[in-house]
């Protein structure tokens, strides 16, 4: 049996703002079905590299990417490649939640809507209810879609912003310290959301909490300085690091 090919493959990825370099040569595959976690210190460049998946950086006008990442075989950075079409495919959450000023079913409703994923309003409806169910924030907004995103908690405000990235059928799902801006509840909430969602696309989360990364991810790679230090199934990057830069992360020596 032949393994399934990988969803995104990264081959010597570096990435550079102006002269300064960010990223050195990365090569890694991120798969359907599995949650991959980036960790390592602030500024080791795992932001930057999850934003080279969806082409984030094309909108830094310093920004510079060599290598390759293809996505199902295709080269995302190809001339040909439509970056509206890439990012619908491969849909981000940010750090801080980020509704548009806008009422909690518009939030949703405008990705298929600019993609014409709806051809009229109640399968519009249907997408949004089932994009805000898979959020699991669909009992607690279903009485009040008119009101704005804005107004929500900021724990909904980050589940407002799953399902709006997940309501354009993307197939893989980036997400950049997606609890960090948030309290313990509503972080258990996005971890409970991350373990449903796992089965329908490839998550690729950058966090700097280990025991999240131990938590919500199967697979985990370790950045350090803007390399990739090493990667492989979480639970021996936990228990049993090949390298010993890893080890010391892990191990709480510096970070």
């Amino acid at each position: 049996m032949t393994a399934a090919p990988h969803k995104i493959s990264a081959r010597h990825v570096n990435v550079f703002y102006g002269d300064k370099q960010a990223i050195s040569d990365v090569s890694i595959d991120f798969d359907r079905d599995v949650v991959t976690a980036l960790i390592g210190p602030s500024g080791c460049g795992k932001s930057t590299f999850l934003r080279t998946l969806n082409r984030m950086n094309d909108t830094i006008p310093t920004a510079r990417v060599e290598g390759e990442i293809d996505l199902d075989g295709e080269d995302i950075y190809a001339p040909e490649m439509d970056v509206v079409q890439l990012r619908a495919r491969v849909g981000m959450v940010f750090q801080k939640p980020n509704p548009f000023p806008k009422s909690i079913f518009e939030n949703v409703a405008y990705g298929p809507r600019i993609h014409g994923l709806a051809s009229n309003h109640t399968q519009l409806s249907d997408i949004v209810e089932r994009s805000l169910k898979r959020a699991g924030l669909w009992d607690e907004v279903k009485d009040r879609l008119s009101d704005s995103g804005t107004a929500l908690s900021g724990g909904q405000q980050q589940r407002l912003c799953i399902a709006r990235a997940i309501a354009v059928d993307p197939e893989v799902i980036l997400m950049d310290e997606p609890c960090s801006a948030l309290d313990p509840i509503a972080t258990a909430k996005i971890e409970e959301l991350i373990h449903e969602l796992k089965g329908r696309y490839a998550i690729v989360i950058v966090t700097h909490n280990m025991q999240q990364a131990a938590r919500v991810s199967q697979r985990t790679a370790f950045f350090h300085l803007g390399a990739l230090v090493e990667s492989g199934s979480t639970s021996d990057i936990f228990t049993n690091p090949r390298q010993e830069r890893t080890k010391d992360y892990i191990t709480g020596r510096y970070g």
